[in-house]
């Protein structure tokens, strides 16, 4: 790989570590306490807003089977922050879990694990969130297999708020793309 290559290829690990550790950080400071005012009886961890699953997502449809490599660093730092700081006891292949589960549920939509140009991003949104609700669903169960947990109603209910908020994320970071992409057309005009 030549230098020129090797450069693109960090500046793309640096953005999508630092997009999706300060979502992530977002998420867990201000909107899951802002969160715990009106729906106090959720448990703490699930966000009904979910923002880095839409970077997760996103990462992986722009970049196909790299995106692995690229989200790798940015759920690293959040496990240790999730597990150094807030004392959690999520297991460090959970962070692999999240991955893999966006990664396959886009090659399933898509049919393919190359990279998708960002100018089909218009007409493959749908496709994109089904892939959301799908890696949503895959995360889940692997976490559940990972934890041992039984799938039972407490399950499926824990399951639906991470779906909810997974959607939700995803959505909200690609209508806050769309609208950030349109104002910097307009003002280049």
């Amino acid at each position: 790989m030549d230098r020129a290559a090797c450069k693109v290829e960090c500046q793309i690990v640096l953005t999508v570590t630092v997009a999706y550790c300060i979502l992530f950080l977002f998420t867990i400071t201000v909107v899951m306490p802002l969160q715990d005012v009106f729906f106090h009886w959720l448990p703490m961890n699930i966000s009904l807003l979910f923002l880095p699953h839409g970077v997760r997502l996103l990462t992986i449809y722009l970049y196909g089977w790299r995106a692995i490599f690229y989200l790798l660093p940015g759920h690293l730092l959040t496990w240790s922050y999730l597990w150094f700081v807030l004392q959690s006891e999520q297991d460090i292949s959970a962070s692999l879990i999240s991955i893999l589960a966006g990664f396959l549920a886009v090659c399933l939509v898509f049919r393919t694990w190359n990279y998708h140009s960002d100018s089909e991003l218009r007409s493959h949104w749908k496709l994109i969130i089904l892939a959301g609700v799908l890696a949503s669903i895959g995360n889940g169960l692997g976490h559940a297999t990972l934890y041992g947990l039984q799938l039972d109603v407490n399950w499926l209910i824990l399951a639906l708020g991470f779906l909810i908020g997974d959607v939700s994320g995803l959505f909200f970071l690609m209508v806050t793309l769309i609208l950030i992409n349109r104002f910097a057309r307009v003002r280049s005009l």
